[in-house]
This record gives structure tokens, sequence and C-alpha cells, in this order.
């Protein structure tokens, strides 16, 4: 099994989560506008982290959800060579997105320990 249609797998099973990570990236976008632009400086430091965490992961997770939930068939025996080079080339930029995306989920996953443990030296005691 590739790593596109693995992609795809987890992509099929946990696309209830798609709903849900609109909410959250709409919940996290809001408090972020709110911290910025609406309180006074300094009094909703405490919540731009965890705003910026929430939508990271958000927009991350929906953006799995859609671009990997259906994916092109493996190439077969199509009748014509070129139907066989666009089926190849389609799941080539799909195998590039893929990558893409497993290299900015390390960068969130990196950022995200640091902005965690960032917070909680300054807001967990």
């Amino acid at each position: 099994m590739s790593m596109i249609d693995r992609l795809h797998g987890i992509a099929r099973a946990v696309r209830m989560l798609r709903l849900p990570s609109i909410v959250v990236g709409w919940l996290s976008l809001a408090s972020l506008v709110v911290t910025i632009f609406i309180l006074a400086p300094h009094q909703g430091d405490r919540f731009i982290i965890p705003g910026l965490v929430g939508l990271l992961w958000a927009v991350s997770t929906y953006a799995f959800i859609v671009t990997f939930a259906t994916v092109p068939a493996k190439p077969g025996r199509a009748p014509g060579i070129f139907s066989r080079l666009k089926q190849k080339i389609q799941r080539g930029w799909y195998w590039l997105i893929s990558v893409i995306f497993l290299i900015t989920t390390v960068i969130v996953i990196g950022l995200t320990v640091r902005m965690v443990s960032i917070w909680l030296r300054e807001y967990g005691g």
C-alpha cells in the first residue's frame, strides 16, 4: 500500500472531524482577533498562544481531510498511453502534496511543543 493510499484511508477514517476542525478554527481565529484588537495590551496575552495552536491544528486537520478524501486511482491497464500518463501525473501530484503535508506537520508539531512550553512557563505556574 502506498503512502497516498494510507493517507486516503486515514482521511476517510477521520472525516467526521471536518466540522469540528472548522468550529475550532473559527473559535481560535475569533479569540485571536479579540485578544489582539479589542482587549487592552497585556490583558489577554495568555490567550494568544492557545489561539495560534488551535488555529494551526484546525487548519491542518481540515486541509488534510479535504485534500486526501478523494485520491486518484492507481494507474491500471487503461487502453491508452495518455490516460495512463494522466493517472501517473495526478498521483504524482498527490504524492508531492503528501510530502509537503508531512513536512508541514512536523513543523507544526515543533511549533506546538515550543509554544506550549513558553505558555506553560509564562502562565502555567
